[in-house]
């Protein structure tokens, strides 16, 4: 397969000219030594995991790539005056370590390599609208902490903000409902090719040695199967490096304005233990997020903690890698973070109603050549806890016989194993290949307890999901500038669940079996433009559901279908604009909704259909600043209602018709500290909360400013940034505990302006 960059032509590649390229990951270097040049670099099979040595000075290309490949084995052979294919070549002496470079390189978008679509592809030629965010590191990047962050950069990315490690995450305007009730999440949570999450929100994992963010949007079943009628979210960690040893170590202080102080501490290791050959890298990391509502008698309540590691081995034996990787997230939220009045920070004194979100995964990826193909094993197994408790009081009397005082204890116990092996080729003539099989198991346990003067349990249920599935993806050249892309997934899936509360239980077990296929038709219009067209689908399984205390019913699977159009252009390696069009049809829609004793059930509301543009500029310039702006608009709205079901608004939950976004930043040098500095501002209108007539509220309508700067020298880094600079308390989410809606509205506030100071030590 092709794993290296690829970029637009140009006439003089032989000429001597001035080339910088800082030590990096082989792979990373060769992109950067593309984007210098324009030339395309193609090599078959998988890179050897080494780091370049450093390149500075005035050299023609092939004295480029000579220095760059030094001791991995590989040499260049010159295709034509603007493209070369990398080859094996006789042993050469291992390569030295190399300290990691400093200061960021020039970004361009046509040579990032995206693994989302299962393989290594340039994201220049991907027929499928895809966004990347680059995560803090060798090469630079956006500074990332979690979630919330992505998804101010991203996009088409919109969260729900019931507070850290209760949201929901939608793409493209696929929002079903702001509840976490029991049908599966529209989006496919991703960890180096293993699948994250079913049905459970967001884990909000802590982004911390992290490389990119990838968000494929649009459904993606003929790839991934139930679960991504929205997209997939892809965080790709940085594997061990075989041939270096690295450190860092890290320190951060915050300060909420209207809060309390919080900090965080982060350190990662690098360790070769045969060079070349073994490699193991570790990561740790703790934070105390500062809370900002303030609950009389409590002070600042909504504080948060968290705490989390990763261990990775990465195994090099000729063509073959072996990846292991094992983690946890613990976090641990003291409060809630809604109010009564809009633009509060305040609220009277009530019982605290803490959440925990406890995601650990382990997962083993083998990947090799057998022949001319490209073997890969992925297998995954993930341990998802999901704790809350809410104050129940103005309902349990009425709703379960429980005398207030009270508090809902809701338990959600999430166990996924997900594994699959696939074959993939690419021929000399262009057509490429990918074949699969998988199966995926999941068990979910859900209980909810009313705790007072006596406790009882007002709802259980057990999910389990079985699907066996064969995949597969071929895209054949028409010509030299137009391809076929077809692809599909066969599937056999058994839903076994079984629901109730105090006096009834339910039972069922349905078997189905479908095709889900897409089609992609892409046209590479010269050097600099890539068109496409592309259609495609996705399902989710239905299931079984409360629709009180004392009942539970059944609900129907859903499925969604797409039509795009994208464009990306490519005026120079440091500017490209990105332009989508989408059409999807959403039939038998699931929707999590509240009932009237507080819990939340789930049912079928009818059709929708979402429509939308999305534009975007990455530009960067050689005076060393870069911009970067998005533009979205969308429609979301219910076409047909289900028989009984009256709707006052029908646009989507949750989704707002626009999104912008804007980002400067400048690279700079002060007192023989290099680093840059920067500026982003994004903006949400108005969306809305829910179908419920008696429940909806408005919400959004804000724009969000964050700036920071980053000085480097000497393998110590200073950070200093500032979020919310405007200081905004807009109401971000409608919404907070079901139980206490009688009080009047509710509001969730945005998180404070907040001021914060890091130091990191690199080695």
């Amino acid at each position: 397969m092709c794993c290296c960059a690829l970029a637009p032509g140009s006439a003089w590649a032989q000429e001597e000219r001035p080339i910088h390229i800082e030590s990096a990951p082989l792979a990373d270097a060769l992109a950067d030594l593309s984007r210098q040049t324009g030339i395309a670099i193609g090599f078959e099979g998988r890179l050897p995991a080494r780091r370049s040595h450093r390149v500075d000075g005035r050299l023609t290309v092939e004295q480029a790539l000579a220095r760059l490949l030094a001791g991995t084995g590989l040499e260049a052979r010159r295709l034509s005056p603007t493209a070369y294919r990398l080859v094996r070549a006789a042993p050469v002496a291992p390569l030295p370590p190399v300290r990691s470079a400093s200061a960021p390189p020039p970004q361009g978008m046509a040579d990032i390599i995206v693994t989302g679509a299962k393989r290594e592809e340039p994201l220049a030629r991907l027929p499928i609208s895809v966004a990347v965010v680059q995560a803090p590191g060798d090469q630079g990047g956006t500074l990332l902490s979690g979630t919330q962050e992505v998804a101010q950069r991203l996009d088409g990315l919109t969260l729900t903000n019931l507070g850290p490690g209760r949201n929901r995450q939608f793409i493209r305007g696929v929002a079903d409902s702001p509840f976490n009730g029991n049908s599966q999440s529209t989006v496919a949570i991703l960890i180096n090719d293993a699948r994250a999450t079913y049905n459970a929100p967001d884990p909000d994992l802590r982004l911390v040695d992290v490389e990119r963010v990838e968000l494929l949007k649009g459904p993606q079943g003929s790839l991934y199967g139930s679960g991504t009628l929205g997209g997939v979210y892809h965080i790709v960690t940085r594997p061990p490096d075989a041939g270096t040893f690295a450190g860092q170590a890290g320190l951060e202080a915050s300060l909420a304005t209207h809060g309390e102080m919080g900090g965080s501490a982060e350190a990662m290791i690098n360790l070769p233990v045969v060079t070349d050959r073994l490699a193991v890298r570790a990561v740790g990391y703790a934070a105390r997020e500062p809370g900002w509502i303030d609950t009389a008698g409590r002070g600042d309540s909504n504080r948060s903690e968290v705490r989390g590691a990763r261990l990775a081995v990465r195994a090099l034996a000729g063509d073959w890698t072996v990846d292991l990787n094992g983690m946890f997230q613990l976090q641990d939220v003291a409060d809630s973070q809604y109010v009564y009045a809009r633009h509060a920070l305040t609220r009277p004194d009530q019982v605290a109603e803490p959440h925990d979100n406890d995601f650990a995964l382990a997962s083993l990826r083998v990947a090799g050549k057998l022949g001319d193909m490209d073997l890969v094993y992925a297998g995954n197994w993930v341990d998802h806890d999901v704790s809350s408790t809410l104050n129940a009081s103005d309902l349990s009397q009425a709703a379960f016989g429980v005398a207030p005082p009270s508090l809902y204890l809701e338990q959600r116990r999430n166990r996924l194993f997900d594994q699959e092996v696939r074959l993939s080729g690419q021929r000399d003539d262009g057509l490429s290949w990918l074949a699969g099989l998988s199966f995926m198991d999941v068990r979910n346990h859900f209980s909810g307890v009313i705790e007072g003067a006596r406790d009882r349990t007002v709802a259980t249920g057990i999910q389990g999901v079985a699907e066996f599935a064969a995949f597969g993806d071929m895209r054949v050249p028409l010509t030299p500038a137009l391809s076929l892309s077809v692809g599909g997934r066969l599937f056999l899936s058994r839903l076994e669940a079984e629901q109730g509360g105090r006096r009834t239980r339910v039972e069922v077990s349905v078997t189905r079996s479908g095709f889900t296929p897409s089609l992609a038709l892409s046209w590479q219009a010269g050097a600099r433009d890539f068109l496409y067209l592309r259609y495609a689908g996705a399902r989710r399984p239905g299931g079984l559901t409360q629709t009180s205390a004392r009942s539970a019913e059944r609900f129907e699977s859903d499925e969604l279908q797409t039509f795009e159009t994208g464009w990306r252009h490519t005026a120079s390696p440091s500017l490209t604009v990105n332009a989508d069009a989408f059409l999807m049809t959403w039939s038998h829609m699931q929707s999590d909704y509240l009932l009237t004793d507080g819990l939340i059930g789930t049912r079928n509301v009818g059709d929708a259909r979402i429509y939308g543009i999305e534009a975007s500029i990455d530009w960067k310039a050689a005076s060393a600043w870069a911009i970067s702006a998005g533009l979205v608009g969308q429609s979301a709205l219910l076409t047909r209602t289900s028989a009984g079901l009256r709707v006052d608004d029908r646009h989507l939950p949750v989704i707002p018709d626009w999104k912008a976004r804007l980002g400067i930043s400048r690279d700079l040098g002060l007192l023989g500290w290099r680093g840059s500095m920067g500026a982003h501002v994004s903006y949400l209108s108005p969306s809305h909360l829910s179908f419920d007539p008696g429940l909806d509220r408005r919400m959004g309508d804000y724009a969000l400013a964050d700036a920071d700067l980053t000085l480097r020298r000497g393998g110590w880094s200073v950070r200093l940034s500032g979020s919310n600079l405007f200081d905004c308390k807009a109401d971000s989410f409608a919404f907070g505990n079901p139980f206490t809606l009688d009080r009047g509205p509710q509001y969730t506030p945005l998180r404070p302006r907040q001021w914060t100071v890091g130091f990191t030590k690199n080695w």
